[in-house]
């Protein structure tokens, strides 16, 4: 009878060990979840800025392809008004001195 009282001492100890392992384990994975659920939550929000950011890219690049071909349209018109001035000029006997 005593050795089976020593052997169920001994099983207690060992099973405490165990538990206590365990409990060290959930632990360690318990905040191990808490991190990684904050790493998710930060990396949601980056994606979402980044998306707010390519709208804005997106927008901005409309308008400047609008104002880039506004003042291509400018630039050819000055071209031309240029050429008219040029053979004006040359019509009239009028030339540049340097």
């Amino acid at each position: 009878m005593i050795n089976k009282l020593k052997e169920k001492v001994i099983l207690d100890k060992e099973h405490q060990k165990i538990i206590a392992a365990l409990d060290d384990k959930l632990e360690y994975l318990t905040n191990q979840n808490k991190l990684l659920k904050q790493k998710l939550k930060e990396a949601v929000s980056k994606v979402k800025r980044l998306q707010g950011l390519e709208e804005h890219h997106l927008k901005n690049n409309g308008d400047l392809r609008i104002e880039i071909k506004r003042l291509e349209k400018q630039v050819s018109t000055l071209k031309k008004d240029i050429e008219i001035l040029r053979e004006g000029n040359e019509a009239l006997e009028i030339y540049r001195q340097n």
